[in-house]
């Protein structure tokens, strides 16, 4: 699963209806908060899931993390080995 926007240029309407719906996936469900937002986070530098909650806003629902706190740390894992390989 794409962890960033792709080059939309060169997709077709099918591709790129995925990758809207890729990034728009709502990943913190109690606050609603999409994948894009989490992504921002990341690029921002946050490294830890206490950072990335500050600045996305997430954590501080009704689960208070519970549901998305797995989901958003296996985000930033993967985030952050991709952004190891590319150095």
């Amino acid at each position: 699963m794409p962890l960033v926007l792709k080059n939309i240029s060169n997709m077709d309407s099918e591709d790129l209806k995925r990758e809207w719906l890729v990034q728009n996936e709502k990943i913190c469900i109690c606050k609603g908060i999409p994948r894009k937002r989490f992504m921002e986070a990341f690029k921002k530098g946050a490294s830890s899931l206490a950072e990335v909650n500050r600045l996305a806003g997430s954590g501080s629902g009704d689960c208070k993390g519970e549901r998305c706190g797995p989901k958003i740390a296996r985000l930033l894992a993967a985030y952050l080995g991709a952004e190891k390989k590319q150095v």
